[in-house]
């Protein structure tokens, strides 16, 4: 059985980050002859723990990437840094981060290879490809604390991070970037969060960040600094100097940053938030695999769908703060994460200092809710009321996913208990379809046929309204597995037969900077 290993560097983010000096020439990157294990970004992937099969796809993925730039005007000598940043995987912890909660996590195995030059002038240039198609897209971008990111268009997560660094660290220095990629765009694993993750990793390298009194006296930890990345994000603040600004309109939480960055190849990483917080680590079961099933429905955040997750991330807003009416009192004696406002982990913990436990804890925060969750006060804007009953509702979930099932489910695969995993997996997917309401038909299905063709466990993931959902099969059964998952699933909708996506992983490495 294997035991929860907690890695020597804490949450396994090399801390404190330093500025590389190793860099390749971009036609080298480039070359049509890469060569194999004898290639040093090969190398670097296999280090990470890749396989030697994915290393060698990721590496053609740099190699397009960089082929990219030198279309576009990029010499072959300029010297130029790769990195792999991938997808996430949320095992568990289901709309928990930005409410103090619980998440389970690996990196994908999918994800983005991106090649970047050093500029002399404050322009950004990003080219990448976009849709089944693979058409060409490009952005350029002035780094500025007033550049304005246009919504809606896939640049405006790296406009937004680019703005934010102006902002809190007055960089000034831009890059040539090009991104090839093989995750699937808007598949629920987190490529929004990857783009914003890439370009901290480049723009930090490339303005000396790392070095400023602004990054050493504020960002301390590798969890600030997923904190951080995930404010980027939402626009709030972190800390009362490196203030917040434009977001890009979503409510979440660091969950998918803290992910991104921190993964490591076989294992998966229990966190908790506001403040992140490294619990675990659990060595994933050998005998085990994971398959994805993509659906296909895109889970973009943006319009009714970024209102369908932000009103997630209300409920569990209020509710918290309709516990601190019906309370008369902050948790914590008013030492909460965010000044003057509660979060649902807090509501927990304090009543949990009171000496209730379990269930008797959960009913008693439920019914200090419940005392004024009359569908009067609360409500997600001007104007607009939740029903009776919402809030304790979304209290409930957020407890049973965050304090209960997230704990059980990584402990039943630290001792790789299959039955154990199935039931905590049952339970939370279950909760995610009839309480939270994220899924759809497709991604509510897919986990329950999962688990007839004889998964060890099942559940969708991620934001919701969308997306993906995972599978744990014995390995042996890993390949036959998703080829019976996928026809059952052509089968049951059949509209998405040319978008679908099943493949198998087992966890990858996090974020990295080659060479």
């Amino acid at each position: 059985m294997a035991a929860p290993v907690t890695v020597a560097s804490g949450c396994g983010y090399a801390w404190p980050p330093k500025c590389s000096s190793g860099s390749l020439p971009l036609g080298s990157i480039g070359s049509e002859e890469v060569k194999g294990e004898e290639d040093c970004l090969t190398r670097c992937l296999q280090a990470a723990g890749m396989t030697g099969h994915d290393a060698a796809e990721k590496r053609r993925l740099l190699a397009s990437a960089a082929r990219r730039l030198l279309a576009e005007g990029g010499a072959e000598d300029a010297q130029a840094q790769a990195y792999w940043v991938p997808g996430r995987i949320e095992v568990a912890g289901k709309h928990t981060d930005y409410a103090g909660g619980r998440s389970l996590l690996v990196a994908a195995s999918r994800g983005f290879a991106v090649v970047a030059v050093p500029r002399q002038d404050a322009t950004c240039r990003i080219f990448t490809t976009l849709g089944a198609n693979h058409r060409r897209e490009s952005a350029i971008l002035q780094i500025s604390k007033d550049l304005e990111p246009q919504h809606g268009h896939w640049a405006v997560y790296p406009a937004v991070t680019i703005r934010r660094l102006a902002r809190n660290f007055g960089i000034s220095l831009g890059v040539d970037i090009a991104v090839e990629r093989d995750l699937p765009e808007s598949s629920g694993m987190s490529s929004s969060s990857a783009l914003v993750c890439f370009m901290w990793l480049i723009l930090a390298e490339r303005n000396n960040i790392y070095e400023s009194k602004a990054f050493r006296d504020n960002l301390r930890s590798p969890e600030e600094l997923f904190s951080f990345l995930g404010c980027i994000e939402n626009g709030q603040d972190c800390g009362s100097v490196l203030v917040g600004d434009k977001g890009v309109g979503t409510f979440g939480g660091s969950e998918d940053h803290t992910a991104i960055m921190s993964s490591e190849a076989g294992k998966l990483k229990l966190f908790s938030y506001c403040p992140t917080t490294h619990e675990a680590s659990y060595n994933c079961p050998a005998s085990l695999i994971f398959v994805v099933g993509v659906s296909g429905s895109l889970a973009r955040k943006t319009g009714e769908v970024m209102a369908d997750y932000n009103n997630s991330a209300f409920l569990a807003r209020d509710a918290a703060a309709a516990w601190a009416d019906s309370a008369g009192e902050l948790p914590l004696a008013g030492a909460t994460f965010v000044p003057g406002h509660a979060n649902l982990a807090e509501v927990v913990r304090h009543v949990r200092k009171q000496g209730l436990t379990g269930d008797a804890l959960k009913a008693a925060v439920g019914a200090a809710i419940d005392r004024v969750d009359d569908g009067q006060k609360y409500g997600p804007k001007l104007g607009v009321k939740y029903k009776i009953g919402a809030l304790r509702e979304r209290f409930e979930q957020f407890f049973d996913e965050s304090e209960v099932l997230t704990s059980q489910l990584a402990a039943a695969l630290g001792t790789a208990d299959l039955a154990a995993i199935g039931k905590a997996s049952d339970e939370s997917h279950r909760q995610a379809v009839q309480h939270l309401r994220n899924t759809i038909p497709e991604t509510a299905w897919l986990p329950e046929e999962a688990r007839r063709l004889g998964a060890v466990g099942a559940s969708a993931f991620g934001a919701g309204f969308g997306g993906s959902c995972w599978a744990l099969v014995h390995q042996a059964e890993a390949e036959a597995f998703a080829i019976k998952w996928r026809e059952a699933y052509v089968a049951k909708f059949p509209r998405w037969a040319e978008s679908c996506l099943f493949f198998c992983m087992r966890p990858g490495p996090g974020a990295l900077r080659m060479p």
